[in-house]
């Protein structure tokens, strides 16, 4: 018999952050995405439309990666959020204690709220 690897779920984590508050800290201080997010995030997020939607959709899940990890000692910038071809979120981790670990996520945004969901594996 065969044996496959199974991941096994190891938290969830939700988030919801008000657009407004985004685009308010935003216009008082641009710079303010250089620390929360990297190079490829910010070029994602300030091309075409919805900037304040994409910046406050990825706030939210970087803090619902967070919260599915456990781990409020994690800087923003270690959890990088893409798209798959298909636009599929995907994140990427980057440091100590994050190997082994796989996160699921699912955004979502209006002109007000953005929301996160995110699901931590042990592969």
């Amino acid at each position: 018999m065969k044996k496959h690897s199974a991941a096994a779920v190891c938290g969830i984590g939700v988030d919801i952050t008000e657009v407004a508050r985004i685009r308010r800290l935003y216009e008082k201080n641009p710079a303010f995405l250089k620390r929360f997010f990297t190079r490829e995030e910010i070029a994602y997020c300030l091309k075409g439309r919805n900037i304040y939607e994409r910046i406050a959709a990825r706030f939210s899940a970087k803090e619902a990666v967070i919260k599915a990890l456990d781990r409020k000692d994690l800087p923003l910038k270690a959890i990088a959020v893409s798209k798959t071809g298909t636009g599929r979120p995907a994140v990427a981790l980057k440091g100590p204690g994050l190997g082994g670990i796989s996160v699921m996520l699912s955004l979502s945004h209006t002109e007000n709220y953005a929301c996160a969901s995110a699901v931590a594996f042990k592969v």
